[in-house]
């Protein structure tokens, strides 16, 4: 997890302020965008965020996700409540902010954001 946060910040060295950011907060499902099958959502559509930071963009996704009241007849076996994981209401071993935390740590962002609705 450390280690793919490093690649992100390789990636970006260099071009700070010349780069944005794009979360999609739709369609939220159990496994990784990275695999080839998907499953039902297990929260609503949230709406998509636009960042200069990624790790604020990130941590910003997060915190909504696990605001949103959790999907009946999903993968989420537990956390249906606003306020708890639904990562680790899916996947009892995911720690949503390994990479948030890192992240901040080597400077690739801040997990501070001000959310601005349009």
């Amino acid at each position: 997890m450390e280690r793919m946060t490093e690649y992100a910040f390789g990636a970006i060295k260099g071009k700070e302020n010349r780069v944005g950011f794009f979360n999609f907060l739709l369609n939220i499902t159990p496994d990784c965008d990275c695999v080839p099958w998907s499953d039902a959502s297990f929260v609503p559509d949230i709406g998509i965020l636009a960042s200069k930071d990624p790790v604020a963009i990130d941590q910003a996704s997060y915190d909504l996700v696990n605001r949103q009241m959790g999907l009946a007849n999903t993968l989420l076996q537990k956390n249906h409540a606003p306020g708890k994981d639904k990562f680790l209401g899916v996947w009892e071993s995911t720690l949503g902010n390994i990479q948030l935390d890192y992240g901040e740590k080597i400077g690739l962002g801040n997990k501070e954001y001000r959310l601005i609705e349009i």
